[in-house]
């Protein structure tokens, strides 16, 4: 379980945990995504089942990169280089993207 640092007074706990004390409103919402790919993924569909369309959900995979110039492959996730053809994309086309998993 998660514990705040001594002195936090903010919120503490899972990303999909804590979105049930936002106001989203899904006419109004885009969300920019960034850590674990386990996470970016549960964050996004709960995203979804409120609502927000796929396309305003952003995600930033973290691949390791290694040459950043896509000639090593080691950023590869699935059929593409994250640091030739990212590093964020939608969701709409990252929820295939990452069901591959990392190595």
């Amino acid at each position: 379980m998660d514990r705040p640092e001594p002195g936090w007074h903010g919120a503490v706990g899972l990303v999909t945990g804590l979105l049930d004390g936002t106001d989203c409103r899904p006419e109004h919402c885009a969300a920019y995504l960034c850590g674990p790919e386990v996470m970016m993924r549960a964050t996004a569909r709960d995203l979804l089942r409120r609502g927000v369309p796929a396309d305003r959900i952003r995600v930033s995979p973290e691949r390791n990169m290694r040459c950043a110039t896509a000639w090593c492959g080691h950023c590869q996730l699935g059929p593409v280089l994250v640091c030739r053809d990212g590093p964020v994309f939608g969701w709409d086309h990252a929820e295939d993207l990452l069901s591959t998993p990392e190595r």
